[in-house]
């Protein structure tokens, strides 16, 4: 009797162990006997059954090893972080959207292939013989037997699984669609709340598209299995459909085509979102021609599906063939022909009257869409007269003091490069972005900085530092930010740095001070890393040598892996049989991986639309933290312009993200955008509202660049309410340029934070502005400013100069410069000898009734590159001044000092005659003398010595000709 009990000894007695234990061959087992294949056919069915499902549940496990590991680890990340719950929101419904629709297709397709098989009769042999291919599917048909019907179930399984897992990242779009909010606003065409089509319409698209999908591959795989079966027979000449295939496929078809009717009522909303040069949505020709073109072909597709299922009772294809031939017709006629008649002879002979109507439902859809309202109770962008008059005094620099302290005369861009010069101090550290902020300091100075975390980098070591242990044990975070009011220089043109070296020092008195340095989460953080090892952890260098974690890393980042499973899951995860091996790893060690502030936030709500550019705070406690701009958005809001892949959008949470341990927070700021309430209702628990938020850090909000770049692209031609007027472009405005360096032209001017006080209020506030140029003009007309500081954080002032006064714009400013003898031939002359000169932004900033524009000039030597800021252009729009320092520049602008006035020269007095030789002596000696003072950076010395060796050359060159 065959034994219940698998015994592998047993198997193998007699036989020869696996030739991948000894070779070749393998090795006798000692006791002989019967072969391992005499032993297997003696074990039981019940014990091979077993055996079986084991082997095949460890082929599984091995092959879904990544799988596990990731799902684990990121369960494991998910429970650090704190959102279990979006965890297993997003699975639990990614699961039921698989089974869902995987169970759907495979009904659909499964039950059409039984039935094409099933249904089919017995095959008979017609007489007078088959034909090469009747004879050939007999044979098939015979040979596979019961096989061909296991292999359709086994494809049907295949393709579903397949086609459910592309189904399943609908997720977002499923959830969507059962939990939102509504807009309170309708389309003016069909009369529908817009959050059907920001969060129903889509699901609609993607079934109806899905099932027209399916439904057609159905119909061929279907057909082709009749055929194999031999219901479909096309050397049969009265009838090469069976009837119950012909009855199948007529169903198939006549469904094709109902999913083809709804598909016609959804391109009707799609006329919502369509783009033209004149507008964006439906307009005439839409509601007058497309639209009932739509009716027309929904109907005729019923009919056609209708003729298919009545043709059942008749023979041939007649009746649903007609029906085709008359839907194309139609379909041309209706869809195309129509709407080019009605376009051509209709509209565009009075184009503006027709479209007049569609135009204001662009612009007020629009407007409402980017926030950007500028009339009515829920006006968001208010509108008011700048009382420009142009004349700059003394008295409005003193009574704007806070202003003219604030004005940010190092570009970001320029204040990179001098810190990655002079504050790296290492080859692991690196600068990536420098950031506008503003700290009250000093016992209450309202001051704009410059700042720009310290971040490690692993790709500057030298080859030689990249091992294992370096890279995931000891280089684990950077350390500290260096901070710089945005005006302020030393006597040899350098930034005044209030915090920096390593460790960060802060500038005595002035009030922020760095507790906790580390930056274990950062922008260029990308590798896991291991803390609380028994390997020397690097906290940052301290001369020669390195000061370490001590006594480990304290805080409450990364996941523990105190057991085997977790390391044996990172392990895989990664790929790294290091960190399975590592002996410097203890049950205490954690590790830390989504270390990159932006993959961090997007893995926990990757529906966001993240901003370009984070930006690092100091709070009070003196930690590090990081606050990331975040955007709801869509591309289905009825009648808005298209901005790249959007036509909505709010920046309605800030996220914060503690770059010592991590932990991330996300703050709704705006609890009025429906996008972000739905998220809300899908995922409770993951917004915070904003009165959450710790005061001192709703101190460093800014209006986001990226947001105000988008809304203005967009406001500089949908700032025109008046339809007849949007469509003539009688007011359409465009980004004025700059010159910012001297090779390379001009370049449009990109929004900037400044701090100044607004028309009509009592103190300064920073705020993001841009200027406005007429199009094709260079002279300004409007500047725009968003508001950052609370209660009045994002509201948005469009100041309106006016229609009478030439306002110069920045390229006109810039043309004013050119034209000043004196600062052209200075630029010239620092252009040469191996150095370069950067003309930095150019800022348009109010005070009182007038404007100052202002450019910085740095110079940047070659070798090292570190650029310098050695002038300061100023002027009123009229008047142009260039000083060492703003103060000079803003004082002789104004009259605040006497200029210099020229003095008498003395009269040449008569010179000996000097030899040619001399004067060579003469010109290679000023040569030197300039050079030492090029090398010095004693400009004017360079110039003077300069000006004399063009004389003695001249000189020279009379004597030879």
């Amino acid at each position: 009797m065959p034994q219940d009990k698998f015994s592998w000894e047993e198997l193998l007695k007699g036989g020869k162990w696996p030739p991948i234990l000894f070779g070749k061959g393998g090795k006798k087992i000692p006791s002989g006997g019967e072969g391992v294949k005499e032993r297997w056919d003696k074990v039981s069915k019940r014990t091979k059954w077993i055996v079986g499902i084991v082997i095949l549940v460890l082929i599984v496990l091995i092959l879904s090893a990544s799988f596990l590991s990731t799902f684990y680890t990121d369960y494991l990340w998910f429970k650090e972080v704190g959102y279990t719950g979006v965890f297993w929101k997003v699975i639990t419904t990614r699961i039921w959207v698989f089974f869902l629709f995987g169970a759907v297709f495979f009904f659909i397709l499964y039950i059409n292939l039984y039935l094409a098989k099933k249904l089919t009769p017995k095959y008979e042999v017609i007489q007078g013989g088959t034909s090469s291919v009747e004879a050939t599917l007999s044979d098939f048909r015979e040979s596979a037997g019961k096989w061909l019907g296991r292999g359709l179930l086994a494809l049907s399984i295949v393709i579903s699984f397949f086609v459910a897992w592309g189904s399943s990242r609908q997720w977002e779009t499923v959830l969507k669609y059962f939990t939102h909010a509504q807009m309170g606003k309708s389309d003016p065409i069909f009369g529908k709340d817009i959050s059907f089509y920001m969060f129903k319409y889509p699901l609609h698209q993607y079934v109806s598209g899905w099932l027209l999908s399916t439904l057609i591959a159905v119909f061929f795989l279907t057909a082709a299995v009749h055929f194999l079966y031999g219901a479909i027979n096309f050397s049969r000449k009265n009838q090469r459909f069976a009837g119950h295939a012909k009855a199948h496929l007529s169903v198939l078809a006549g469904l094709i085509l109902l999913i083809q009717a709804w598909r016609f009522r959804l391109d009707m909303y799609a006329t919502l979102f369509r783009s033209r040069a004149a507008l964006t949505g439906a307009n005439y020709t839409d509601v007058h021609a497309h639209i009932p073109a739509y009716w027309i072909m929904l109907v005729i597709s019923i009919i056609c599906a209708a003729l298919f299922v009545v043709n059942i009772r008749y023979r041939g294809w007649r009746l649903p063939l007609a029906g085709l031939g008359i839907f194309f017709v139609v379909l041309l006629l209706a869809s195309a022909l129509y709407p080019f008649i009605i376009q051509t002879y209709v509209v565009k002979p009075k184009e503006l009257g027709r479209e007049v109507t569609y135009i204001g439902y662009n612009i007020e859809m629009t407007q409402d869409a980017y926030n950007l309202q500028n009339d009515g109770e829920d006006a968001s962008i208010y509108s008011e007269d700048f009382p420009f008059e142009g004349r700059l005094t003394a008295k409005d620099l003193s009574d704007n003091e806070v202003t003219i302290e604030n004005i940010r005369l190092w570009d970001p861009t320029v204040m990179l490069q001098v810190l990655n010069q002079r504050q790296e101090l290492r080859q692991e550290y690196n600068f990536n972005d420098v950031d506008v902020d503003r700290y009250t300091v000093n016992n209450g100075v309202y001051t704009q900085m410059l700042v720009s975390p310290r971040e490690l980098v692993y790709d500057q070591l030298s080859a030689a530092a990249k091992s294992w242990q370096n890279q995931r044990l000891s280089y684990t975070h950077g350390y500290g930010l260096c901070m710089a009011p945005s005006n302020k220089k030393n006597l040899d043109g350098d930034p005044i740095l209030i915090i920096k070296d390593i460790p960060p020092v802060s500038q005595e008195g002035l009030g922020v001070e760095i507790q906790v340095p580390q930056l274990y989460y950062s922008e260029q953080a990308h590798d896991y890393v291991v803390v609380r090892t028994t390997a020397q952890e690097i906290d940052y260098p301290l001369g020669n040598v390195n000061r370490y974690v001590e006594p480990y890393y304290e805080g409450s980042g990364g996941i523990p892996i105190s057991n085997f499973i977790r390391r044996l899951a990172f392990t895989i995860r990664f790929k790294d049989v290091s960190l399975l091996f590592s002996g410097y790893i203890k049950p205490e060690s954690r590790l830390m991986f989504r270390r990159n502030i932006r993959d961090r936030i997007h893995t926990i709500a990757p529906f966001l639309r993240l901003d370009a550019d984070p930006y690092i705070v100091v709070t009070e406690e003196g930690r590090q933290l990081w606050i990331q701009d975040a955007y709801t958005y869509s591309n289905n809001y009825p009648y808005s312009k298209h901005q790249g892949d959007l036509n909505y959008i709010r920046n309605s949470v800030k996220v914060v993200i503690d770059a010592f341990d991590g932990t991330t927070s996300f703050y709704l700021i705006d609890s009025n955008d429906p996008v972000a309430q739905t998220y809300s209702k899908i995922f409770p628990g993951l917004f915070k509202p904003y009165e959450e938020m710790p005061q001192e850090l709703m101190k460093h909000l800014r209006y986001p660049e990226d947001l105000f770049k988008t809304q203005m692209e967009i406001y500089k031609s949908y700032h025109m309410n008046d339809p007849s007027a949007f469509y003539q472009k009688e007011d359409l405005w465009e980004l004025p340029t700059q010159t910012y360096t001297v090779d390379k032209g001009s370049q449009a001017l990109r929004p900037y934070y400044v701090i100044l006080k607004l028309p009509g209020e009592e103190k300064e506030e920073m705020v993001l502005m841009i200027p406005f140029t007429p199009y094709g003009k260079a002279n300004m007309v409007n500047w725009v400013a968003a508001r950052c500081d609370w209660p009045n954080y994002g509201k948005i002032i469009n100041f309106v100069f006016p229609a009478s006064t030439l306002v110069a714009g920045p390229q006109q400013f810039e043309s004013l410069v050119d034209q000043q003898t004196q600062i052209s031939e200075q630029i010239t002359l620092w252009n040469q000898a191996g150095s370069k000169v950067i003309r930095g932004n150019t800022l348009v900033i109010p005070v009182e009734k007038s404007l100052i524009y202002v450019e910085p000039l740095y110079l940047l030597a070659q070798n090292p590159a570190i650029p310098q800021l050695k002038r300061v252009i100023v002027s009123d729009g009229k008047n142009v001044t260039m000083e060492e320092t703003l103060e000079d520049a803003l004082s002789a602008l104004v009259g605040g000092r006497p200029q210099p006035q020229p003095q008498p020269q003395p009269q040449p007095q008569p010179q000996p005659q000097v030899t040619t030789e001399e004067l060579i002596k003469q010109a290679n000696q000023l040569y030197q003398e300039a050079q030492s003072a090029l090398r010095a950076g004693d400009w004017a010395t360079y110039g003077e010595k300069m000006k004399k060796l063009g004389e003695v050359l001249g000189e020279l060159t009379k004597r030879t000709q």
